[in-house]
């Protein structure tokens, strides 16, 4: 990593943004919900992704659909960029309604080398502000990665575990990816565009955003708390590997010492998202 990648940790930037009912009542039509103004108060678990977007000019996007490497972003020259995990901290609600802040800090940048050859590691810290108190820090964790991906440097996949105390089933379309794609204004063309999804970055088939999996585990989450009367204090997740569009796939759930041990399994019957849920006491 040279100095002038070194110079982006640190970073900031800070958006401001109405946190519209739009957004909410658009996504609750994708997870199949009638829209209830009295039910949504407060924006959903993960649903605060529909908010603060990035909007670059056409011109600025890059040959996979994302904003070139400018402005807040450093310039990490790996061409393929991926989503791996991240870490939410829920501490307030974020009404709609209301004006709200996000500043975001760029905390680390690291050079390793793995199976699929040289990858960067980013992650940034992204802060929500309501009222003045904060109601959302999130750690993002992304991954650059060379040129073209093949099925023998995919990720291994493996089996989930059998056992489960909740589940339920998510029908993956390419309208779904579509609609998700566009709430969010993800421009990713892994997401829609098969020949792209395909031919340049390897995949057998366009891919489920991993934002979009971590909130079907949050939406399951969600409920348990509140069958609990309780709330989500703490959400982690992890990238396993990809999930392609089309069939079902399953959100599953098992109680732990703390709240929920969570994971996705894909139309294979293979992990492919892990997460932990820690409840308020």
């Amino acid at each position: 990593m040279n100095d002038d990648i070194n110079n982006w940790i640190g970073k900031t930037i800070r958006f401001e943004d109405k946190v519209n009912e739009y957004p909410v009542k658009a996504m609750a039509a994708v997870f199949d919900y009638e829209y209830d103004k009295k039910k949504y108060i407060n924006v959903p678990y993960g649903w605060h992704w529909l908010y603060f977007l990035n909007l670059p000019l056409q011109k600025n996007l890059g040959a996979d659909g994302h904003e070139k490497r400018q402005g807040f972003m450093p310039p990490i020259p790996l061409p393929i960029r991926m989503y791996a995990g991240g870490e939410i901290n829920f501490l307030n609600p974020l009404p709609l309604g209301k004006n709200a802040t996000k500043s975001s800090k760029i905390l680390s940048i690291q050079n390793k080398t793995g199976s699929s050859g040289k990858l960067t590691f980013l992650q940034i810290k992204h802060s929500i502000l309501s009222d003045g108190e904060i109601a959302i820090e999130e750690l993002q964790n992304l991954v650059y990665r060379e040129e073209k991906s093949n099925s023998n440097n995919l990720k291994k996949y493996i089996r989930p575990p059998e056992n489960y105390d909740y589940q339920k089933s998510w029908t993956t379309t390419p309208e779904m990816l579509f609609r998700y794609s566009a709430l969010t204004h993800n421009t990713h063309r892994i997401h829609y565009d098969y020949l792209y999804a395909t031919k340049v970055e390897g995949y057998p088939q366009i891919v489920v955003h991993g934002p979009l999996m971590a909130t079907f585990l949050l939406d399951l989450a969600s409920k348990v708390a509140n069958d609990k009367n309780t709330l989500i204090k703490t959400f982690k997740f992890r990238l396993m590997s990809p999930v392609f569009v089309g069939g079902e796939i399953f959100a599953q759930a098992k109680y732990n010492d703390t709240g929920l041990d969570l994971w996705i399994k894909d139309q294979k019957g293979n992990q492919s998202l892990s997460a932990l849920a820690e409840f308020s006491n």
